[in-house]
């Protein structure tokens, strides 16, 4: 089997956010965050904290099929406040009149909109993305108890839980300890520490090129072979379910997390970023357990007590839709790099990876070529020539 490991990275590499993308979207929730922290501002109090949370988090953002479609950028607004002292619908109410006050200062088209959860942010300036603020509050001392409660012992992870808002809850207007909970910071955590060796050596490879300490280059920059097999997966399934659609139903698309998680649990710091693809869309499904009924079970690995995969159960077709996508992935990508050279793979890669982007990656890896044999054309010392 030909190594295709350069054309997987061009691939991922247009696959990603572009750096001004990233950089605005930087720019834009601390802005955020610095409007909660203003003096006028009634969560200024309470030590306002703004982060991103999901695929922004932890590198794994994929950019939409469509030019016309939006990043979806999620964010936590974290306030210093305790279950005793608020509910749930004031926590939303406080950060939420700060969301539509800051909208109003920066002259926004659109009023945020509140969902269950969220507030969401839309930019209309070219931004191309919009922002999902989820507010919550610290919750690990009460997350830690809970656990133990149900026999469980808290891991490292469970520093960082914290405590959100549902408003179709029973309880949403009521002060009360019973609120739901996340913990995205300690998920990012995690998944860190599976493709930890990787990441320090390409982070340490990244400094040494641009002569600089390691602390210089920004963790956005690096990119391991599990973040990478993770874009190359999602894009995978957005084209197969758009084209499937109709066969499982709107809701049936599997979800980032699942894919996310048993990925993360299936890599092994692989270097090569093929083999890494590979044996991953391979393992995955090993890493779903099963209850002595049959029930599937994807296991958050940061809060032993919640399954990723819970609404398989209700919905059989969701698992079904997996199961078959997953099957369709592993076939593509095995059968694809068994082709005898780069052209013939990124003609195969197309209809299940999208024209534009393998285009994109193609284009990107002859002009590298371009440049390398360009640079090492300079650079060859040419043989001394001695007359007859």
């Amino acid at each position: 089997m030909y190594n295709f490991t350069s054309l997987l990275e061009v691939i991922a590499e247009a696959l990603d956010i572009p750096e001004s993308h990233y950089e605005q979207a930087v720019k834009r929730y601390k802005s955020i965050g610095a409007w909660l922290e203003r003096d006028e501002s009634i969560v200024a109090r309470y030590s306002p904290d703004i982060y991103p949370q999901g695929s922004f988090l932890i590198g794994t953002v994929t950019k939409p099929i469509s030019g016309a479609e939006e990043y979806d950028i999620d964010l936590v607004s974290e306030l210093s406040l305790q279950k005793t002292e608020v509910s749930q619908e004031r926590l939303k109410y406080l950060v939420g009149h700060e969301i539509k006050s800051y909208a109003r200062a920066n002259n926004m088209n659109s009023r945020p909109e509140e969902s269950r959860r969220c507030w969401t942010l839309n930019y209309a300036d070219g931004a191309q993305f919009h922002a999902d603020i989820l507010p919550a509050i610290p919750d690990a001392e009460l997350f830690k108890q809970f656990l133990e409660s149900r026999g469980h012992s808290p891991s490292n992870w469970s520093d960082f839980a914290i405590a959100i808002t549902d408003n179709t809850l029973a309880n949403y207007s009521l002060i009360s300890p019973d609120w739901p909970n996340s913990n995205p910071k300690g998920y990012a955590a995690w998944f860190r520490h599976r493709m930890e060796i990787q990441f320090n050596a390409i982070r340490k490879s990244l400094a040494e090129s641009i002569q600089r300490q390691i602390e210089d280059v920004p963790e956005y920059k690096v990119k391991t072979p599990l973040q990478r097999s993770i874009q190359i997966l999602k894009r995978h399934r957005d084209i197969w379910f758009d084209k499937n659609q109709s066969v499982y139903g709107k809701k049936a698309k599997p979800i980032s997390i699942i894919i996310t998680t048993l990925a993360a649990h299936a890599y092994d710091n692989e270097i090569d970023l093929q083999q890494a693809v590979l044996k991953i869309v391979t393992e995955m499904p090993r890493h779903i357990e099963y209850y002595n009924n049959g029930t599937a079970l994807i296991r958050n690995p940061v809060n032993p007590l919640e399954n990723f995969a819970d609404k398989w159960r209700e919905y059989p077709i969701r698992k079904t839709c997996f199961m078959e996508w997953l099957k369709q992935a592993q076939y593509d990508l095995t059968q694809t790099l068994k082709l005898s050279d780069i052209q013939n793979v990124g003609k195969s890669l197309k209809p299940c990876l999208g024209e534009r982007v393998i285009n994109e990656g193609l284009r990107n890896l002859s002009e590298e070529r371009n440049r390398s044999i360009s640079t090492l054309s300079t650079t060859v010392v040419p043989r001394k020539s001695y007359a007859r």
